[in-house]
């Protein structure tokens, strides 16, 4: 992309990742805009079991058919189908993995590129981050990073600086000027790299840096989200400001606490008192639940809204939504389905991408899939086909084991979500700073979500961190209110910020308002071990 688009831009027509474009889920928190949101998602029934286990620790990635994320003992690509380990790279520190081209680009305070093939590392920046790196982005052939304050444009392919800008200049309404450095968390869609200073959110070309539009507005968040139609700057505390993502207009606000998630007609916010969706145009997707100190961060995935919750100690209203996966309509936020933890190894959602939800389970990530008309068949066969019987025997009881490891932890810091900890903090990068907090920060559960991670404050912060989290998952969120998202992705993101989703405060001086404002090796099997994988796949294909 050169500097003569400029004018073409911003544009929804300009996908950050065109190779990427099939995949629901190719970086850690959904795609380069960190939104959580797949605009034509699978819809699931609820009837979901484990297809397989593994001891996981960060947020993930899903593309061509493989799943990229981080254990205690490095990175590791693992086979979508069975969760069989592919390669494992143990020398990389590092987590939020963002797939794109041949490469996995991972935050670990420097950026680490790897090959997607093989894991080896092809290149690593010299940045030299100090005090903290936020969340990283990858698009338009580059990656974009907060380190230490300063805006960094790396080539993707060699991880050179194509540009960096050290502060930004945001005028206000009435002619003044404040000059800041970059927070934690930057996104890209549309053509355009969005980014956020203390007093501002900004929209660059990524090819040149040059600015298209900025906003003034008191921010100093911890991480941005973006879809074709809004911009959310996440501001734990606060009310949140949204913008069009076209023309940097103001849209509302949303709040008190957000949880990272943005679709392309709603903003999904929590608070101790309730839960819900605020449109972006007009009040069709307007809803609130009636809970109470219940935070989860959420995937807007095609007409539905899949969130795992849990309760922060309380849980009143009408609805009893302690630690169950919910699918709610995303129009109205009526009940699809819920799927409890005593039930099924459910917890803080890492990733959706086709036909499977990745959820973090008591510190293992499980590959949620609905029942196959094989699995029925062999189920009814049972009392003929022994080996059926023992097969399906096995899975169930995997299932259950994973089920009854400890209720409370669910997740586990992850970066992507809502783990206080810091999952997503931040970014997603769970471990470290993800912004968020990724992961457990308050109860187990909570950390598993690390929210802000996913993409959260945490997350931000730290690169490295785990997850998903922006609220990488969901971070703590507990008294924070879902810091948001700060456990969850606390994991990474708080680190990954932990992704937590907490995130910092968020000041105030919001009064200024927004013009037009009107918010195999190193890894263990879980509970279901392969081999019944292997027969049940033996077994199916004759009636295949």
């Amino acid at each position: 992309m050169g500097a003569s688009e400029t004018d073409d831009l911003p544009n929804p027509e300009l996908d950050p990742n065109p190779e990427m474009a099939d995949e629901d889920w190719a970086s850690y928190r959904g795609d380069a805009g960190h939104a959580r949101f797949i605009p034509d998602g699978y819809e699931f029934d609820g009837d979901l079991e484990a297809a397989w286990t593994v001891d996981h620790d960060g947020s993930v990635a899903v593309a061509d058919d493989t799943v990229y994320t981080t254990t205690a003992d490095g990175v590791v690509a693992l086979d979508a189908a069975d969760g069989s380990l592919v390669w494992e790279n143990t020398d990389v520190d590092a987590g939020d993995p963002a797939v794109a081209g041949e490469m996995v680009y991972l935050n670990g305070g420097d950026i680490v590129a790897i090959d997607r093939e093989d894991g080896s590392v092809r290149w690593e920046s010299d940045l030299d981050p100090g005090e903290r790196t936020s969340s990283h982005t990858v698009a338009y052939d580059g990656v974009f990073v907060v380190v230490d304050g300063t805006l960094y444009a790396l080539e993707a392919d060699d991880g050179s600086v194509r540009w960096q800008r050290d502060t930004a200049v945001v005028e206000s309404r009435n002619g003044d000027e404040q000059e800041s450095e970059f927070t934690p968390g930057p996104a890209a869609m549309n053509g355009v790299v969005y980014a956020e200073t203390q007093y501002g959110v900004l929209a660059f070309d990524p090819a040149t840096g040059e600015t298209i539009w900025q906003t003034w507005h008191w921010t100093g968040g911890d991480a941005l989200y973006a879809t074709e139609t809004a911009v959310l700057a996440d501001l734990p505390g606060e009310e949140l400001p949204f913008y069009d993502a076209q023309t940097g207009s103001g849209l509302g606000l949303v709040g008190p606490y957000s949880t990272g998630t943005l679709g392309n007609e709603s903003v999904l916010s929590a608070g101790d008192y309730g839960y819900g969706s605020t449109s972006i145009h007009g009040d069709e997707y307007d809803w609130e639940l009636d809970v109470t100190y219940t935070y989860g961060q959420a995937v807007i995935s095609g007409e539905t809204v899949y969130v795992y919750f849990w309760a922060d100690a309380h849980n009143y209203g009408d609805r009893d939504y302690d630690q169950k996966l919910v699918a709610l309509d995303k129009r109205d936020g009526s009940e699809k389905w819920t799927l409890s933890k005593d039930d099924a190894p459910v917890g803080h959602i890492r990733a959706i991408s086709g036909e499977t939800i990745y959820v973090d389970h008591d510190g293992e990530l499980v590959a949620l899939r609905e029942e196959t008309d094989a699995d029925e068949d062999g189920a009814d066969e049972d009392g003929a086909n022994g080996d059926d019987e023992q097969d399906d025997g096995t899975e169930d009881g995997d299932a259950d084991e994973s089920d009854d490891s400890d209720s409370d932890d669910d997740g586990r810091g992850d970066a992507d979500d809502d783990g206080s900890s810091g999952d997503e903090n931040t970014s997603d990068n769970e471990s470290s700073n993800d912004g968020g907090a990724d992961d457990e920060s308050s109860t187990d559960d909570s950390a598993d979500d690390g929210s802000r991670n996913e993409s959260g404050s945490s997350d931000d912060g730290n690169a490295g961190s785990d997850d998903d989290g922006s609220l990488e998952d969901d971070g703590d969120a507990g008294s924070d209110g879902e810091n948001t998202g700060t456990a969850d992705e606390t994991e990474n993101e708080t680190t990954d910020g932990g992704d937590g989703d907490d995130g910092e405060d968020g000041d105030d001086g919001a009064d200024d308002g927004v013009p037009g404002f009107t918010t195999g090796t190193g890894l263990v099997s879980g509970a279901l071990g392969l081999e019944w994988l292997r027969r049940r796949v033996d077994a199916d294909e004759p009636a295949e």
